[in-house]
């Protein structure tokens, strides 16, 4: 079946368009920036999720546009998030605005890939970082490979979770979420001789992807190839969720059992061994909380001199360090702001505009100056001296005052969605 590409595009724009039969494919064409992504290319992707809505409604049961699929160029990365970088370097020069108006348009992205009518499918092969998790959450279908890393290191660089984290991230197993979010640590699992190092960068394997909600299937890299042309052979019938469904089942690898598993036996180190963990850390009443624990798990370890342990016990402790580690080395103050952010929404049972809301008010915020986020791309993007200077040097000494006026509206600032856009949100389908 022929391919037709769109009239408007070369082969340098960041975001290509290419129809085979009535199926939309669509490409993040920055692989040299591991397809992170502009503000161009978010307005461009809230165009086209647009349009495709749009084309549904006008004509109902028509083969304007079945089915989307969405891919990464380059073959590393589907999207190492957003151009972070860019965002504060115009900030640095007093273009603040800059950033707001990439959140903006980003979050809008967001909301309109959770309301589209056609199938929405996101190959997950390579690094999928930030707002690479937006441009594929919130879709119908997440396809993970054997190459997917999957992370929301954005406390790290003193920003938040967003792009709908205070939406998805409560609804992953336990406290998966917290844990995710607050450490910024790469799902764990993938091929790790028992007695090595624990390895801090660390590749999800398909059970733990799929088990932790961020992917609907597995399917090996090589297989890929061939997924456009088959949903285009399924004609009209791909605008049905449960026939591509069907199809994309049939293109599963039959489930494997990890090479090296915990102590018993378990095919999967995060829900045998390590979420019990993270639930019994991270589900204190406050971050200051969590901290407190996993010190006084590493302390009692020493003092039990358990430090060199080898086995099951070592590697739990092992896992324990490297979670305290990763939260020391990120920003208080976006760990504090976190936290609260989670609580609203748990609490506030939020939808997703809603999220998108809250998370566009602490964007704003941090974009223009107010948080730790112009300090750590600075630290880590920019001048690379890995030293940021955090406001305060441990949660505890983040003042509740200033977590709250994080959360304050934004003066003279229209809603992300309208006055009523927000509630009036269909139900999502995660």
């Amino acid at each position: 079946m022929a391919s037709t590409a769109t009239d408007d595009q070369t082969m340098d724009s960041e975001v290509l368009l290419v129809y085979k039969g009535t199926v939309a494919c669509v490409t993040l064409n920055r692989p040299k920036a591991l397809n992170s992504l502009s503000l161009g290319m978010v307005r461009r992707l809230l165009e086209l999720n647009t349009q495709f809505a749009a084309q549904h409604r006008q004509q109902p049961g028509s083969a304007s546009v079945s089915c989307v699929v969405v891919r990464g160029a380059g073959g590393k990365a589907f999207c190492a998030g957003g151009d972070v970088k860019e965002l504060v370097l115009r900030s640095r020069a007093g273009d603040p605005e800059y950033g707001v108006d990439f959140f903006r348009t980003e979050y809008a992205n967001n909301a309109a890939i959770a309301e589209l009518p056609v199938p929405y499918i996101a190959v997950l092969d390579g690094i999928v970082m930030g707002g690479g998790v937006g441009v594929s959450y919130h879709g119908h279908f997440r396809i993970a490979t054997e190459r997917t890393v999957l992370a929301m290191p954005e406390t790290g660089i003193g920003l938040f979770p967003d792009v709908g984290a205070a939406f998805f991230l409560p609804r992953l197993p336990g406290h998966l979420g917290r844990y995710m979010g607050l450490t910024g640590e790469r799902i764990a699992g993938e091929c790790r001789e028992r007695g090595a190092p624990l390895l801090r960068v660390l590749r999800a394997t398909r059970a733990e992807v799929k088990d932790a909600g961020f992917a609907t299937h597995f399917i090996p890299s090589a297989a890929l190839p061939d997924l456009e042309q088959r949903l285009a052979e399924l004609g009209p019938a791909a605008s049905d969720l449960a026939v591509v469904d069907r199809l994309l089942r049939s293109m599963e690898a039959a489930p494997q059992p990890q090479a090296h598993a915990h102590a018993g036996g378990g095919a999967n180190a995060l829900l045998d061994w390590k979420l019990p963990l993270i639930n019994a850390h991270f589900g204190r009443g406050g971050m200051a909380e969590v901290v407190a624990s996993l010190e006084a798990a590493v302390a009692a370890a020493d003092r039990e001199g358990a430090g060199g342990a080898g086995g099951a016990g070592g590697e739990a402790l092992a896992f324990v360090r490297s979670t305290l580690a990763a939260l020391k080395k990120g920003s208080p103050l976006s760990q504090a702001v976190t936290w609260e952010m989670l609580r609203r929404s748990t609490a506030g049972h939020l939808n997703l505009r809603q999220c998108l809301e809250l998370e566009y008010v602490l964007a704003a915020r941090c974009t223009r100056g107010q948080a730790d986020f112009i300090e750590g791309v600075r630290a880590l993007l920019i001048d690379k001296d890995n030293r940021p200077r955090w406001r305060y040097g441990s949660v505890a000494e983040v003042p509740e005052r200033v977590v709250r006026e994080m959360f304050e509206p934004l003066p003279g600032s229209q809603p992300l969605f309208g006055a009523a856009g927000a509630a009036a949100a269909p139900a999502s389908r995660m």
